[in-house]
């Protein structure tokens, strides 16, 4: 999946465009707002809102973090909370309140209609997305250990901004308590909330397309051939390549 590194960046089903070096999804357009017969074809709908969804991941799994389990008097009111003790490597985690998921059942029918439209093939198309009301983001540090941690404390009566904290969040009003506590001793949190009837982040999203900008081996025709209904589309090639344990692209 797609992580956007700016979650106020909203993400709709059927965006399509390019994603830059940095990340930045550019969009050029939508492809269900520009043929509202597709949107049926592809069948898309979304969960209902309301749960809260983390994910934590690691470029080596194996024995480089463990979960906190001991109580933190800080997340005390606080739910979710999550934390971790990073033993080494790069790790990412995320959190998001009264999250939803927005997808299409049946990518195999855009892709079939992309097929005949060349100048869209080789674009990013959003498939699916997370939206959320809140969200708190981390990518910890290479090289550096240490304990991370985040709580949400609800009844939030104001929005806030986004913002960054490695110690405990202060990014809402003066007269409104945070709703984020987080604490880091590797990275840099990036937290944001919204008032919970609505959902205007997108911190995650699955990105396709038909083909590669660039030439790649095992396509002989300009347009692959059909998939059926139910198949997925290939994932969008970011235009980066491999990258080193610092996160710097391997020349």
């Amino acid at each position: 999946m797609f992580a956007n590194y700016n979650p106020a960046t909203i993400l709709e089903l059927g965006d399509y465009g390019d994603i830059t070096k940095e990340g930045e999804f550019i969009r050029s357009g939508n492809i269900l707002e520009e043929q509202p017969s597709l949107k049926d074809a592809v069948e898309s709908g979304q969960e209902p809102t309301g749960s809260d969804k983390h994910f934590f991941a690691s470029r080596k799994p194996r024995n480089t973090f463990s979960v906190i389990t001991a109580d933190i008097p800080t997340l005390a009111e606080c739910s979710p909370k999550l934390g971790w003790d990073i033993k080494k490597d790069r790790h990412v985690a995320l959190i998001m309140i009264n999250a939803n998921r927005r997808e299409m059942k049946f990518e195999g029918r855009l892709h079939r209609y992309i097929q005949n439209l060349p100048d869209l093939a080789d674009k990013a198309v959003v498939t699916k997305v997370y939206r959320c009301s809140a969200y708190a983001q981390l990518i910890t540090n290479e090289g550096q250990s240490g304990q991370v941690y985040a709580g949400f404390k609800g009844n939030n009566s104001a929005p806030s901004t986004p913002s960054s904290s490695a110690t405990p969040s202060s990014s809402a009003t003066s007269v409104v308590e945070p709703a984020w506590q987080t604490f880091s001793q590797t990275g840099t949190w990036n937290t944001a909330t919204h008032p919970l009837s609505s959902s205007p982040y997108a911190p995650l999203a699955t990105i396709r397309q038909i083909r590669p900008k660039g030439p790649t081996s095992g396509y002989r025709d300009p347009i692959p051939p059909e998939i059926t209904d139910e198949d997925e589309m290939q994932d969008y090639i970011l235009p980066w390549g491999d990258l080193d344990e610092h996160g710097d692209e391997i020349d």
